[in-house]
């Protein structure tokens, strides 16, 4: 990366507000390497599935040591479920004087979650029930080491069983895991 760039999970998206009209999307990044001097022009493109701009917001950064917050609104969003596990794409770019300096896309899923005492769990405004394992980080006699493909294998086999959830064991899990979680429709 350059010296001006946002991090490795520099960024952090909520959805505040979740409807079948409109969402709202929040973005928060850090922006490490900027100098108080610089103005940095930080354009943000929300990308729907399918790859079709949906959401876009061009702000001035002036460094000053704290996040950076975008706020958009996604009209009819595609909501993620675990039979739609339909993601979206932020790219950010930063710029200082016309030259880019950095791009960093960050995926995620349009969604709202509620706890409703004495009704339970509520996806999208939805009563959904887990069906979930626990699992733990390796992959039998393949062992510990991440395999992409056998992962995606052994969430694919969980849901074909009717899984819907997974809770991970001790250990933070693999990014890995997380990102297949999101793609294939399994809350995690």
């Amino acid at each position: 990366t350059s010296r001006l760039h946002i991090p490795t999970w520099g960024t952090y998206v909520t959805t505040p507000c979740v409807g079948r009209d409109y969402a709202s999307v929040k973005l928060q990044m850090k922006i490490d390497g900027a100098t108080k001097k610089e103005k940095v022009d930080v354009k943000t493109v929300i990308l729907d599935p399918q790859g079709r701009t949906v959401a876009t917001d061009n702000s001035i950064y002036h460094a000053n040591g704290q996040d950076f917050t975008q706020n958009f609104l996604v009209n009819t969003p595609d909501l993620w479920s675990p039979e739609n596990p339909a993601l979206y794409t932020a790219r950010t770019t930063l710029s200082v004087d016309g030259k880019v300096m950095d791009s960093y896309d960050t995926r995620f899923g349009i969604r709202s979650l509620e706890y409703v005492p004495e009704k339970g769990f509520f996806l999208n405004g939805v009563p959904t029930k887990f069906k979930g394992v626990c699992n733990h980080h390796d992959l039998g006699p393949l062992g510990a080491a991440v395999n992409r493909s056998a992962l995606r294998h052994q969430i694919e086999l969980l849901k074909d069983m009717g899984v819907n959830a997974i809770r991970t064991a001790h250990n933070m899990p693999a990014p890995e895991l997380v990102e297949l979680c999101d793609e294939l429709g399994m809350m995690l």
